[in-house]
């Protein structure tokens, strides 16, 4: 929540109606039924408990599916720290459990490396990348999450220019701390 109030005064950002997110696997057609889909990525999931991640440096680089321009987001502060590499690993993980019954829809962005973040801006031009950064950087968003699901989001195909969209949890483990004993400041929603 404290993220999309942020993102609202910041001329060029965005937040999706249906919530900010770290995209583990790109999006993608099933080649097989929803059910088949969650099954997957449970079984990937169940060896996972939950661990945390911490959001720190605002950052453009070139965006991948439109060149001459920028993606804006929020990376990870620490990409060697343990909870960072499980993230990483919790990746690898769902994206070998779907490979089999996925069909790519922007199949360029398989061969990206895994850089997890929180995308603000995409599409944008050099002057107001380098105008969001400033803006982020001078005021940085930065917080910590528990991550106890991953979730799968789902876009149906409707009328108008907005898809619906579903997001179904897929539980983690508990986590390795009560939610009393988490550090001041965790985020969890």
């Amino acid at each position: 929540r404290r993220f999309r109030r942020r993102v609202k005064t910041l001329p060029g950002a965005s937040w999706p109606a249906w919530g900010g997110h770290i995209t583990l696997v790109p999006a993608f057609v099933p080649t097989c039924p929803p059910q088949e889909v969650f099954d997957r990525v449970a079984q990937a999931t169940g060896q996972f408990v939950a661990f945390r991640i911490r959001l720190a440096e605002a950052v453009a680089e070139g965006d991948i599916t439109r060149p001459h321009f920028h993606t804006v987001f929020i990376q990870l502060d620490d990409p060697d720290s343990e909870d960072h590499q499980t993230l990483a690993r919790l990746q690898k993980a769902i994206f070998a459990a779907l490979a089999p019954v996925r069909d790519a829809a922007k199949p360029e962005l398989d061969a990206v490396p895994f850089k997890p973040h929180l995308t603000l801006a995409l599409g944008v031009g050099d002057s107001e990348a380098a105008r969001l950064v400033n803006a982020l950087r001078s005021e940085p968003m930065q917080a910590e999450f528990l991550v106890d699901a991953v979730w799968l989001v789902l876009r149906w195909p409707g009328e108008g220019r907005d898809p619906r969209v579903d997001r179904v949890p897929v539980p983690l483990a508990k986590p390795a701390l009560p939610p009393s004993e988490l550090p001041p400041g965790t985020l969890s929603d």
